[in-house]
């Protein structure tokens, strides 16, 4: 019971060594190809300890809210992701899958996060959300600062009602002596607590900033699906097939709407299927998900997405399996979505004609981690990065004909033991004789604009002087 308690009351020094140990203890493979049975126990045996130390954090309760809270470094930020590091644990070695990510979602835009299959993205949204596939999948280190808006809460932690306030005849707020307002009382005497016209309570709200990589995961549920939701890329098997459309609607509201009753829950969940175009949604809303289309499962998981009006929604691939007129259909609502809840959108795909069309700004990612970031202008009109060119390269054009598509060379290296230099070198081409040297960090070309790769270094180096002399001037 006691190393228990020590290890869940672990100090962020203690959490810093963890993530140091888990990036130095890489397998000492004696061949490329092959691992003895010794090495193999040895890894399973450090996993273990990592593994046991994550899980425990995850799994505090009673956590003083003082430990998780934080403050953004930008205002206008909902979402700022600072040197995110999620590793899987395997028998092999240590997988890492996203390995020191920095970027910002700011208030009501589209940030899209692309690149090829494996680089990361869909590993960055689970961490988001606290979804990354346990106990081998761990948040080891970095932050992920979030704001929203949560229930405001008194000294003993209880959440603080609405109460109804006394009027006199002419609708003017009436006041005691002191100046306070006075609260209409119910027959009892106390303060008659405010509902809305389904009769659900209503209780005061306010503005929080948490870091989600150290939150709980008991208080992790409070937020995962009110104020922050997610629409998963497979529409034809993310709902349950054995609950009706209006079953798995209304248990969000249910579930996340502080005392919310069944009549509510019903209209609410209408409402939602209304808003994202589904015609007849008292009918759908009885239906189950084998009665209905790809496109119209899409927009059902749109609508659940929606219910509790979130501050960010991570759309993962929406429009895979769908074809080109419903995907079309798909990212227009989303746009709609994005301007009736004043919110922001974080889209991942490996569409570059679907970032093109709906981002605001670009993050492009490669093997775990960014190579590659600005607005949707910057990345299209003038691309950095020779992955990012590539990518361009690889895409087919309208008014261009060609016996086959460019496809870039070599592949990606081995997840377990990525190189020291820049983890394109070997497909590029390119390299100068410094990228055999340590990996390039994300270099400034503009105000909105870095990319990770030494040939950019001299305009960096010269926009940072034109930056500093502006600052001085």
């Amino acid at each position: 019971m006691k190393d228990e308690k020590n290890q869940v009351t672990a100090t962020t020094t203690e959490e810093q060594n963890v993530a140091e140990n888990t990036a130095q203890k890489a397998p000492a493979k004696k061949n490329a190809r092959f691992m003895s049975s010794k090495e193999s126990r040895q890894i399973a045996k450090d996993n273990m300890k990592k593994i046991k130390y994550f899980e425990a954090m995850k799994k505090r309760k009673n956590v003083p809210e003082s430990e998780y809270r934080s403050e953004m470094k930008d205002p206008n930020n909902v979402v700022e992701f600072e040197d995110l590091k999620t590793y899987f644990f395997t028998d092999a070695g240590t997988v890492k899958a996203v390995d020191g990510v920095t970027f910002n979602i700011p208030h009501g835009s589209i940030v899209g996060v692309v690149g090829e299959s494996g680089c990361g993205k869909s590993v960055t949204s689970m961490s988001l959300m606290r979804l990354v596939q346990g106990p081998t999948g761990q948040i080891v280190s970095g932050a992920i600062r979030f704001k929203g808006t949560d229930y405001k809460k008194d000294a003993n932690g209880n959440k603080v009602p609405v109460y109804v306030e006394e009027v006199d005849a002419n609708g003017n707020k009436v006041v005691d002596e002191k100046g306070d307002v006075v609260y209409a009382k119910d027959a009892n005497g106390k303060p008659l607590q405010a509902k809305n016209e389904w009769g659900v309570p209503l209780f005061e709200k306010c503005e929080y900033v948490y870091d989600i990589a150290k939150m709980p995961m008991i208080e992790m549920n409070r937020i995962r699906g009110s104020q922050i939701a997610m629409i998963f890329q497979e529409p034809m098997t993310s709902l349950n097939p054995v609950f009706t459309i209006g079953q798995q609607l209304d248990e969000v509201t249910m579930l996340h709407i502080e005392g919310s009753s069944k009549e509510y829950a019903k209209k609410r969940s209408i409402e939602m299927l209304e808003l994202v175009g589904i015609a007849m949604p008292e009918s759908v809303y009885e239906r189950y998900p084998h009665e209905l289309s790809g496109g119209m499962r899409q927009r059902v998981m749109i609508a659940m997405a929606l219910i509790c009006d979130p501050e960010l929604i991570i759309a993962d691939e929406p429009t895979t399996a769908l074809d080109v007129t419903i995907q079309a259909q798909i990212l227009d609502l989303l746009r709609d979505v994005k301007k009736k809840m004043n919110g922001s959108i974080m889209l991942i795909t490996h569409d570059l004609g679907v970032i093109a069309e709906m981002a605001d700004i670009v993050v492009v990612m490669y093997a775990g981690r960014i190579i590659e970031m600005g607005t949707a202008k910057e990345i299209y009109e003038t691309p950095c990065h020779p992955y990012t060119i590539g990518l361009q390269k690889s895409k087919p054009a309208v008014n261009k004909k060609v016996d086959r598509l460019y496809s870039i060379p070599g592949q990606v290296p081995n997840p377990i033991s990525m190189p020291n230099f820049c983890y394109f070198k070997e497909r590029c081409n390119k390299c100068i004789n410094k990228c055999n040297g340590e990996y390039p960090g994300l270099m400034k070309v503009s105000p909105t604009h870095s990319v990770s790769c030494y040939l950019y270094e001299e305009m960096a180096q010269k926009f940072a002087k034109e930056s500093k002399g502006e600052n001085n001037g």
